[in-house]
């Protein structure tokens, strides 16, 4: 593919909101910038494909037949491109107009900078949290005291910025950057693997930062499984391997046992019926069945199948693999 630029979206039984992401990328608020637009479905079930080839014939559509994971999915469609710079998007993403022109000119200007993110907003406009300093006990520790209010979110407006990370719901990434570091590790099967891939750029010298003029709108969660057990157990997954490879041993541990901490604290709080006005704040936006799952999987390690085994099932009942 000659264009320098290429979207890459992972689709996955959300129909409606691709065509909706599809739509932003190619109609009157299409980025300036020439673009190839690639699709991959994880084996939908909604009629995705047939909708994509109907509505945008010029997407280049991969089909695959078995279920895989963030990382993996997202390493076939860099390996699928050679473009300069590659958008990671969300399939419940919407890509704002000039959000694109807006990243890639960050990207031109700062050859520092590997990843250049947009600010996320909810589909009402309200801010979403997508960009954090790196998981480390004192950051841990930090969001214990606070409860998660503070010391961990990295918000940035008005100026870009540099983060420690930024959520995979949209990156713009520097392949040449990528080069250096290797993709996506495909030990990850979803969450904390954009965190593990933004650390290990660090260490290489590279960095992550937020361009407010650049912004997207995104489902939270639309992308994921609504099984809530299931999302913990591969959230929980996600970060005990991320903290074995860059915080090992008791820098490890700490963290975990601190964030354990906050929501056993949290957990706590949502049992009571009201809290005092300076409190209300830290009322927590989790129901207390998901902060109990965090804090089990937090202590105990995995309590019982995850999204890993989800894709696995499906794909066993299908005949189909990897």
């Amino acid at each position: 593919m000659s264009a320098r630029l290429a979207v890459a979206i992972v689709a996955h039984s959300n129909r409606v909101l691709l065509l909706e992401a599809l739509t932003a990328l190619t109609g009157p608020g299409a980025p300036n910038e020439s673009c190839s637009i690639l699709v991959l479905d994880n084996a939908s079930e909604d009629g995705t494909c047939a909708a994509v080839r109907e509505a945008y014939p010029t997407v280049e559509l991969i089909e695959q037949p078995f279920r895989a994971g963030f990382g993996a999915n997202h390493n076939r469609l860099l390996a699928h491109s050679t473009a300069d710079y590659h958008l990671i998007l969300n399939d419940d993403a919407t890509v704002e107009p000039g959000a694109l022109d807006a990243l890639v000119a960050y990207l031109d200007a700062h050859p520092e900078v590997a990843i250049a993110a947009p600010v996320v907003i909810y589909p009402d406009g309200r801010h979403q949290a997508t960009s954090f300093r790196f998981p480390d006990p004192a950051t841990c520790l930090r969001s214990l005291v606070t409860l998660g209010q503070a010391g961990v979110e990295q918000r940035v407006t008005g100026t870009p910025a540099a983060v420690d990370w930024a959520s995979g719901c949209a990156l713009l990434v520097r392949r040449s950057a990528i080069e250096v570091t290797g993709p996506f590790d495909e030990g990850f099967y979803m969450f904390s693997e954009e965190t593990d891939l933004q650390q290990r750029l660090q260490q290489r010298g590279f960095e992550t930062h937020v361009v407010p003029q650049a912004v997207v709108r995104h489902h939270v969660r639309a992308s994921t499984s609504a099984d809530p057990s299931r999302r913990i157990v591969e959230f929980w997954r996600g970060r005990r391997r991320y903290w074995a490879k860059h915080n090992p041993g008791f820098s490890g541990t700490t963290a975990r046992v601190a964030l354990a901490g906050q929501y056993a604290a949290l957990s706590g709080l949502a049992r009571l019926p009201t809290l005092p006005g300076p409190l209300r704040r830290l009322k927590p936006d989790l129901p207390r069945t998901e902060l109990d799952l965090h804090l089990r999987n937090a202590l105990e390690g995995a309590t019982g199948p995850g999204l890993r085994e989800s894709a696995a099932e499906w794909n066993a009942a299908h005949g189909v693999s990897p």
